[in-house]
């Protein structure tokens, strides 16, 4: 079994009607997604760069900026960036290959906003913030794997912080047939990390492979259980991908 350690100092989750953490906590309780939600608001990121960005992107960032906004209140500001994206652009992706399909020519700014450290890049774009940052994909537990690659950095650099920034959107056609969950919507979890032990990690290969796997991705069961204990010490929960079973101590 391997375990790391850390403190979450803050959080903040966006999806389409789901703007706040009393929000999180009502569709934790129900698992409801909003049927008729407002457009999401991306007031923090500078309009010339909202126009071309895509609907991911938007919601990646006006999820860091506003995490950003509230540390600098503090008057502290982020050392390292982790985002972590299970499919990434692809939608934007699949956009550009019917395009040539097609035989029109792909967009060049659509193709340099293609690739999958694109909300990164633009976030340190959008803030002025030369940060160093890493973006990577774990399938369906790729927050995990960044919290891992947050806590190596912390290890190094403790009176550091850290941004660690999952996000995806559903499956465009024709990749629907692999979606695990066909209503999740498109959705950002941002955590503001130091190093701490107020919440603690664990993982060991998964034993049995028939016992319950979560099908969603494991960001959406970690927000709900963030959501559901947040007044509440010592929460304690368990879930699975289909090799891994983490374990979660958040106090």
């Amino acid at each position: 079994m391997s375990k790391i350690a850390f403190t979450i100092e803050d959080w903040y989750a966006l999806s389409p009607g789901l703007t706040d953490r009393s929000a999180w906590k009502r569709w934790a309780i129900s698992e409801q997604w909003p049927t008729e939600p407002e457009a999401l608001s991306t007031h923090l990121i500078p309009a010339m760069m909202r126009r071309r960005m895509s609907p991911l992107s938007k919601v990646a960032l006006q999820t860091a900026m506003y995490l950003q906004q509230n540390l600098q209140q503090q008057q502290q500001s982020f050392d390292y960036l982790v985002f972590s994206s299970r499919h990434g652009e692809l939608p934007r992706t699949v956009d550009l290959l019917q395009q040539v399909l097609q035989g029109e020519e792909a967009s060049p700014m659509a193709f340099s906003q293609s690739v999958h450290n694109t909300s990164v890049g633009l976030f340190t774009i959008a803030s002025k913030s030369p940060i160093p940052a890493t973006s990577l994909a774990g399938c369906e537990s790729s927050l995990h794997y960044a919290l891992i690659e947050a806590y190596a950095y912390l290890e190094d650099n403790p009176e550091h912080k850290v941004l660690v920034l999952d996000f995806d959107a559903p499956l465009p056609q024709p990749y629907t047939v692999f979606e695990d969950d066909t209503h999740q919507p498109l959705y950002a979890l941002g955590l503001v990390l130091r190093a701490g032990n107020n919440t603690e990690l664990t993982w060991k290969p998964l034993e049995n492979m028939k016992q319950p796997i979560i099908k969603h991705s494991l960001t959406l069961e970690t927000l709900k259980q963030l959501a559901l204990h947040e007044q509440q010490i010592n929460a304690k929960w368990q879930i699975s991908d289909s090799r891994t079973q983490w374990a979660w101590n958040h106090q």
